[in-house]
């Protein structure tokens, strides 16, 4: 969750230095967000294959 508020913190002020925020930056930052938080799930879902509770 943290690393998400940070790719958004980071991209929104640059985005509105940069030019205006429109509907196709914030469609562009959903699509960051989502291949951020899908590559943790693969991740996690992957590595708990290999956790062993004692």
């Amino acid at each position: 969750m943290a690393s998400s508020i940070l790719i958004a913190l980071v991209c929104l002020p640059l985005w509105a230095l940069t030019s205006a925020i429109d509907l196709e930056k914030a469609l562009m930052l959903f699509a960051y967000l989502t291949a951020h938080q899908s590559g943790y799930l693969v991740g996690a879902y992957a590595g708990a294959g290999t956790h062993h509770d004692p």
